[in-house]
């Protein structure tokens, strides 16, 4: 197949690195994947690198309809089987090219949305959207758009080999001596950036029951933190004595060595559509704590790979104490969650899952 993916950002992001994961696994299977996206930044290389063809445009709105008889011309020259869309913007591209060229458009949707382009452009008998959950996807049915053009396939991760296995991953060993952490601490790992939405102020406010119950348990928080919301939680932590328990790494490139070194992890957000953290932390076995809410019912299986709870204080640190104080239920939740992950959630089955897709459009039984 010759596959157009067009991407309306190029910065680094969830969206992004899922593209860069597809166009390779897709050209490693010998389709051609022919890329549109914006100038500049991060993504056009690490889509070169890993095989495709890319064509750097801008994205602007007034660029758009200025571009339809270019990409008609483009479409035809590259002889494009079927137009595959990630972020708004680059669907309502894919729309225009799709209605130019009379080729079917697919668009990936990590997020609930009510944007114009699903609404009014997306519902036509050719296009079709896949999402992330079915969270997601009810949303997008109860819009109006039609459930047999709605597909739910959910992300994957690279940290699952394909035959199940996961690499060894070096210098986890040094991980509490960096973030200074005594050697047996019990580390609460929570992966995402840090803010009211994901739910630190909740976490770091349960620290207080949770070393009351386990002196050794320490807060670490991976991912990019402003400099004013992290004294807001530094100002919690010391009120409630527990300051020296909790540790901030702002932004890393080196999340698998942090998250193996973890005990659990946590994730008290508002509600997640189908989060990559959760589906890591299954893939290096690690039981997990999070809100019963959005795409997590469908990722987590409550009692069995992890813990599904509701979002306040009491409820977390519960939890919580609940895994560090039982080392056999940690560990079969860890077991139980690897092995779902590997069943559901890794690149390979995700990749499967859309290259089946994109026969099935092509070629309707």
């Amino acid at each position: 197949m010759n596959i157009l993916q067009i991407v309306s950002s190029s910065r680094i992001s969830g969206a992004e690195k899922h593209v860069v994961v597809l166009t390779e696994r897709l050209h490693k299977r010998g389709h051609n994947v022919i890329a549109i996206c914006p100038p500049g930044d991060w993504l056009p290389d690490q889509l070169r690198a890993v095989g495709a063809q890319v064509f750097e445009y801008k994205m602007g709105f007034s660029h758009l309809l200025r571009m339809a008889n270019h990409l008609k011309k483009f479409v035809a020259e590259h002889k494009i089987d079927i137009i595959h869309c990630h972020l708004t913007r680059a669907t309502y591209l894919g729309c225009i090219m799709g209605v130019v060229t009379k080729r079917s458009v697919i668009s990936s949707v990590h997020v609930q949305s009510h944007d114009f382009v699903y609404r009014y452009l997306m519902p036509n008998p050719r296009n079709h959207v896949i999402t992330v959950s079915d969270w997601v996807k009810s949303g997008f049915v109860t819009m109006g758009l039609p459930e047999k053009q709605v597909h739910t396939i959910h992300n994957g991760t690279e940290f699952i080999r394909d035959d199940g296995s996961t690499e060894e991953i070096l210098g986890s060993e040094t991980v509490h001596a960096e973030f200074d952490l005594p050697p047996t601490a019990e580390i609460i790992g929570i992966f995402a950036h840090v803010n009211d939405f994901k739910g630190h102020p909740l976490l770091v406010r349960a620290m207080r029951r949770i070393v009351e119950a386990r002196p050794n348990a320490y807060l670490l928080c991976v991912g990019p933190v402003d400099p004013t919301f992290q004294k807001k939680l530094n100002d919690i932590a010391a009120a409630d004595g527990v300051l020296k328990h909790i540790r901030f790494t702002g932004m890393r490139n080196d999340v698998r060595r942090i998250l193996n070194t973890t005990t659990v992890i946590a994730l008290p957000s508002l509600y997640e559509a189908c989060s990559m953290a959760i589906i890591e932390a299954m893939a290096l076995g690690k039981p997990v704590v999070v809100t019963k809410a959005g795409g997590n019912l469908e990722l987590v299986k409550d009692l069995e790979t992890g813990l599904l709870i509701e979002r306040d204080t009491d409820a977390i640190a519960d939890a919580i104490v609940s895994l560090l104080s039982d080392t056999e239920l940690r560990q079969n939740m860890g077991a139980a969650a690897h092995q779902r992950a590997v069943e559901m959630f890794s690149a390979k089955v995700m990749v499967d899952n859309i290259e089946a897709l994109y026969q099935k459009i092509l070629h309707p039984s």
